[in-house]
């Protein structure tokens, strides 16, 4: 039986190199596979069906989705392991290859098991040597030693190498057949942790600021850049600056795994996972509703947390792709529950810019990436409404991601606006007038309380745009402890005529106040407040 020398130095590595492909192929055919059955089957099936029947359908349906994703994750995490042995074991071997070329060179002669020998005319001692031969003789017999624990260390090396593959590969324990399993997806995203454990690898190294993560990100090749989002979609799906759509594709991996996980029967006595499986449930549920949408109302989850109350950033239209960009912030008592009312939201703010500018294309973001504070009950105080401590903790974040979305955009600068409603507007006040600001184009506010700031003039932004209702009675708020309030007469801005009532009606069907909204998202000229006191001398 050949040694490992010899297996290790003679080891033609293409069969190995070709499986990796292989693998890779697969889990990158099961990734397309799984984005046309959600987009192609399940999404216009949630839109269409009813019934008991549809949901035992749907189920099933959704069970295969699940399956194939795990294929695609698991057989990423194999394409991994065979790629990273292959290179170390290759690494072995040409380390091997180097010392036996050097010891050959100065001829030493090597067997096939790997075993050192001096070069014949110095392999027996003579009786009559000087002390100048004698001391050569011991520099080559140091020098056979180095040799020898060279060849030693780097078949010792392949074989560390080879073992911790093997091992790796045991922990993908191969059941996403077996329909007892109920828990397969959070199963595999631990078994795929366990592989990267035992290869000793520790993830990507994404800069921490977006521009710097959006460079890092293009300067991948394809092959790394599906690697690291099939097998970190926690680190892709919520770095800000990488493409939408990947990070669509990361997030929903990371919600369906999360989701699986606290499924599990040991999750059900855990403080707050009722909690956040409630949470999750309901992201997805609304996520589904809308999988078969046209290409303009497609989703894109780019980013979710299922503690508290819940928070997620969901686009509708690509923002890496659209001329108009538009971020929505809500205010008080917004919570995962308030997802389909927010995606609404968001959806007439897009019909009323591509209303307002049909030649272009507008996507629309939902922002709920801070813990928005609760609306106080009659018989309680909540102090929290009433400070600035939610809107400052959202700053950062928020500016991360509209700089995140400057940094990933295509083509042409996208008209960027930011509108917050409510304490939603205290937070995009908070993050604009900081820091290096939101780099937006627009900001508006409607219905605000304040904006932190006693200024327009101090949110770093040329064009500040305000809506308020008549009978909105947030009014009452401003100059209280948020700022001093866009109706002020010394704050500036542009105040935008508005017809609705209340605090939560900007966004009816066929009102100036969402038209107005519209024709700042599509770079349009507002239809200009004007107080009653003027109205009947226009």
């Amino acid at each position: 039986m050949p040694s490992y020398f010899s297996l290790l130095f003679k080891q033609d590595f293409s069969d190995v190199k070709a499986a990796g492909t292989s693998w890779e192929k697969l889990s990158r055919k099961m990734h397309d596979a799984f984005d046309m059955h959600r987009t192609k089957v399940t999404g216009p099936l949630h839109a269409n069906w009813e019934g008991d029947d549809a949901e035992n359908a749907l189920r099933f349906l959704e069970d295969i989705e699940t399956r194939v994703q795990i294929v695609q994750t698991e057989a990423m995490a194999i394409t991994k392991v065979i790629d990273t042995t292959r290179q170390r074991m290759e690494q072995a071997q040409k380390d091997l290859r180097a010392v036996v070329n050097d010891a050959e060179a100065q001829h030493f002669r090597i067997d096939d098991d790997g075993n050192v020998r001096l070069p014949k005319q110095w392999e027996e001692p003579q009786p009559d040597e000087s002390d100048e031969t004698r001391y050569e003789r011991l520099n080559k017999e140091a020098l056979l030693q180095d040799y020898q624990v060279a060849i030693n260390r780097a078949v010792d090396d392949a074989l560390r190498a080879s073992g911790e593959g093997q091992k790796a590969l045991a922990e993908l324990d191969g059941e996403i057949l077996d329909h007892k399993n109920k828990q397969m997806a959070a199963e595999s995203a631990r078994d795929v942790d366990k592989v990267m454990d035992r290869l000793g690898e520790k993830g990507p190294k994404i800069p921490d600021d977006p521009k710097g993560a959006a460079e890092w990100w293009k300067g991948l090749d394809a092959d790394e850049q599906r690697e690291y989002a099939t097998l970190y979609p926690d680190r892709i799906g919520t770095t800000d600056g990488l493409p939408s759509d990947v990070r669509d594709d990361a997030n929903r991996m990371r919600m369906e795994q999360e989701l699986n996980a606290l499924r599990r029967t040991d999750a059900y006595a855990v403080p707050g996972n009722d909690e956040r499986r409630h949470n999750l449930e309901t992201l997805k549920a609304e996520l589904d509703k809308r999988d078969g949408a046209p290409e303009n109302k497609q989703l894109y989850l780019l980013n979710h947390d299922a503690g508290g109350d819940g928070k997620a950033v969901i686009a509708m239209g690509n923002p890496d792709t659209a001329d108009n960009v538009a971020v929505q912030v809500p205010g008080t008592s917004t919570t995962m529950d308030s997802t389909g009312g927010q995606l609404n939201r968001i959806g007439k703010l897009q019909d009323a810019a591509e209303h307002e500018d049909p030649g272009t294309t507008t996507s629309t973001v939902y922002w709920l990436g801070y813990d928005a504070p609760e609306a106080p009950l009659l018989e309680e105080a909540n102090t929290e409404v009433a400070a600035t401590q939610r809107a400052e903790d959202g700053a950062q974040p928020l500016r991360d991601f509209t700089h995140g979305l400057r940094a990933s955009h295509e083509g042409e600068r996208a008209n960027l606006t930011v509108l917050g409603h409510s304490y939603g507007s205290t937070t995009v006040g908070a993050a604009a007038s900081d820091g290096e600001g939101l780099d937006a184009d627009n900001i508006v506010a409607v219905g605000s309380p304040g904006m932190t700031v006693d200024r327009a003039d101090q949110l770093n932004t040329e064009n500040v745009y305000f809506g308020q209702a008549s009978d909105d009675g947030i009014g009452w708020a401003q100059g209280l402890s948020l700022g001093r309030g866009p109706t002020h007469p010394d704050w500036g801005g542009t105040r935008f005529e508005t017809d609705t009532s209340g605090h939560s009606g900007y966004w009816d069907d066929n009102s100036r106040s969402l038209a107005n909204q519209g024709r700042i998202i599509a770079g349009k000229p507002v239809e200009e407040y004007v107080p009653p006191s003027q109205r009947d001398n226009r």
